[in-house]
């Protein structure tokens, strides 16, 4: 249980890491070249690996497989590795654990403070506003997604999963302006980057003890922003594009509050993201042409594929757990001077013998362990 615990969680944690500082180096190359829907899937990529079981992923390809994984290799290899202690993986756990209830605990105190107060600060719009109902018609959003006013003026966001709510400042806006802040927030709510970030929640948990977890929850918070953008302002002219740029900046300079939550909800302007940056992004945003597509869908398959080795590699070379310290281990017989005896199944668990050991074995058994080395399968150590 201990050593399929630790097998899976330095698994996940590795493939994870490694796709995500594969694609940052990857975005860094490339500079402004791919679309910011590309980056963006990317990261998630990565977030896939920091959640996926590689247990699962080990059984998938068993099932399209005539013969069963083959693992002989890192059978042979683990007779030659180092083991981990219960006792010192149980304390491992036991940090794991209090790290997961307090990070837990805060994500929820989090939430529920900060929803209590929009709760409290917010009254919905009447359902047949005009203007959401044309975006929703145009956008083909089945669920209607209720309008709500903000007497404290946050910034325009999109709040709730269950019962999605685009909230926006009580003050005047105009319509050319409304229009555009619904359309950011229901492109939101169509590509789902609630539930990325819930699910990234989650990852942060999991993984609180990874530094490079916030990283990635950085990561996915800017490339949403950045891929929302460019898929608003995809079909617009350049006129419409510094338009748009002027609302972000409007809705910045009126707002008298922005968001330090990467959960709550997809703020329509923060200052979490390089302004300069966004707004230099959405004046370039243009669609990719089929060869560049063709490339970056090659790209992504080899990045899904080296964390898949990454994880399979991670897991099969983390060192098992000693499950139970006893006599068999020469190591412990030696220290504490009791005599080894035979397990079940022969002495299968020994590592490594020295000559000098034969007096603390019966004469067949040491004969067994003799035929063991020669096997490769204990390790004969000098004096």
């Amino acid at each position: 249980m201990m050593s399929e615990w630790l097998k899976e969680l330095v698994a996940l944690s590795i493939a994870g890491s490694a796709v995500l500082l594969l694609s940052i180096l990857i975005t860094y190359i490339t500079k402004s070249s791919l679309a910011a829907r590309w980056h963006y899937w990317n990261r998630k990529i990565s977030l896939f690996f920091f959640l996926m079981p590689i247990s699962l992923i080990l059984s998938l390809y068993t099932f399209f497989k005539d013969q069963p994984f083959d693992m002989s290799i890192g059978s042979q290899l683990e007779v030659h590795q180092l083991t981990l202690s219960l006792p010192f993986v149980q304390i491992l756990f036991a940090i794991w654990i209090t790290g997961v209830i307090m990070k837990s605990g805060w994500a929820l105190y989090t939430y529920s403070k900060i929803k209590k107060e929009m709760t409290a600060s917010i009254y919905t719009m009447p359902k047949n506003h005009e203007i959401q109902q044309l975006i929703t018609r145009n956008m083909k959003i089945p669920t209607t997604i209720q309008l709500a006013f903000d007497k404290k003026n946050r910034s325009p966001v999109l709040f709730g999963i269950r019962k999605p709510t685009i909230i926006i400042p009580l003050y005047k806006i105009p319509d050319d302006e409304l229009a555009m802040i619904i359309k950011h927030e229901m492109t939101h709510f169509k590509k789902k980057d609630l539930w990325v970030r819930r699910t990234m929640l989650i990852a942060t948990i999991i993984h609180w003890y990874n530094p490079l977890i916030y990283l990635l929850q950085k990561e996915i918070y800017t490339w949403s922003e950045l891929s929302c953008d460019e898929d608003v302002v995809m079909e617009m002219a350049h006129n419409e594009r510094k338009k748009y740029g002027e609302t972000i900046l409007n809705m910045m300079g009126r707002a008298n509050k922005q968001s330090n939550s990467y959960f709550m909800g997809s703020f329509f302007s923060t200052n979490q993201i390089s302004l300069k940056r966004r707004l230099m992004k959405m004046l370039k945003v243009k669609k990719m042409s089929k060869m560049a597509m063709a490339i970056s869908f090659i790209t992504i398959l080899g990045i899904g594929s080296i964390g898949l080795g990454g994880a399979i590699f991670a897991k099969q070379f983390t060192p098992p757990v000693s499950e139970e310290l006893d006599e068999n281990y020469v190591a412990t017989a030696s220290i504490s001077g009791e005599e080894p005896t035979e397990a079940e199944g022969g002495f299968s668990e020994l590592i490594s013998v020295k000559l000098s050991d034969e007096p603390r074995f019966p004469k067949e058994d040491w004969k067994k362990i003799l035929k063991q080395i020669e096997n490769g399968e204990v390790i004969l150590e000098e004096e």
